[in-house]
């Protein structure tokens, strides 16, 4: 798979993965149950309702397996889910 492919499906994925965590119900409710037993007192607790802090860290399994260097995937996808985040919420 060229880089380029892995890099927009990594983007994609990540994307859909942290806006299912942050604001969708889910399946039997589980994503809202997750959000409301860890709460909102502590940093990670604040994280888990927002799509962007979401996405940081989603997104190094997502580099980890792609081809890309580490960092630069990291960095990158989760530039990419930024990117795409704003232009979407701003419609």
């Amino acid at each position: 798979m060229p880089d380029w492919l892995a890099f927009i499906l990594a983007v994609l994925a990540t994307y859909r993965v942290a806006h299912m965590i942050a604001l969708e119900d889910g399946p039997f409710d589980v994503f809202s149950w997750m959000r409301e037993k860890v709460g909102q007192e502590y940093w990670y607790g604040r994280g888990m309702v927002c799509v962007l802090c979401l996405s940081f860290w989603i997104s190094l399994p997502a580099a980890l397996l792609t081809e890309l260097p580490v960092f630069l995937g990291w960095f990158g996808i989760a530039g990419g889910v930024t990117v795409l985040h704003l232009v979407l919420e701003a419609r």
